[in-house]
């Protein structure tokens, strides 16, 4: 096995880490850091461990080392650990995410079926499709049963009914088989879906 030379730069905040005196464990949860800040690095990382444990997304906590400056530097995973810190909390957790993962990556992979099972599967699943589609109240429905009525409608009103600003109404209707007709007043109106 090789190992990966570092970098010069990754040397130099590496040897910063030592003195700085605030550490960050942050992970990402709905598309929002959730960040949590330590005046020391094994808490970090012991609260980088927790919420490793509670994520749902695949995402793994960082740890960041905070410089006086406000720099902040990412604490490698392995950085500073001895073989006496093989039974700390943190480390037994990040081993037990590294051990599934690697489990996850050394499953053998799925046989695949016969195509004539691929291709049955896939006309059942057409139904159901269409049964999701036409759900009572879907945005879509809204805009459908807007340009079918007898009343004619703008863009936007269109888009305040639905409230869904970025909306493709020529998409919409080409995917239902609709002839969408504007009107030189700009209002909209469209034949009856197929």
């Amino acid at each position: 096995m090789t190992t990966k030379k570092t970098h010069p730069a990754d040397v130099a905040d590496l040897a910063l880490i030592p003195a700085c005196k605030k550490f960050t464990a942050t992970i990402l949860k709905n598309n929002k850091p959730q960040t949590s800040e330590f005046d020391t690095l094994a808490g970090a990382r012991l609260e980088a461990a927790k919420l490793n444990a509670t994520a749902n997304n695949s995402r793994k906590a960082l740890v960041h080392a905070i410089t006086a400056e406000g720099r902040a530097i990412l604490v490698p995973a392995l950085y500073g650990r001895t073989p006496a810190d093989a039974g700390s909390e943190a480390a037994k957790a990040d081993d037990k995410a590294r051990d599934a993962k690697a489990a996850k990556a050394a499953k053998p992979a799925k046989v695949a079926r016969p195509a004539k099972a691929k291709s049955a599967r896939k006309a059942k699943a057409k139904p159901a499709a269409k049964k999701a589609a036409k759900r009572e109240g879907s945005k879509v429905e809204i805009v459908i049963a807007m340009l079918t009525g007898k009343k004619a409608v703008t863009r936007k009103d269109i888009a305040e009914a639905t409230e869904w600003p970025s909306i493709n109404i020529k998409a919409i209707c080409a995917r239902k088989g609709m002839k969408l007709k504007k009107a030189a007043d700009g209002t909209l109106s469209a034949s009856a879906p197929k």
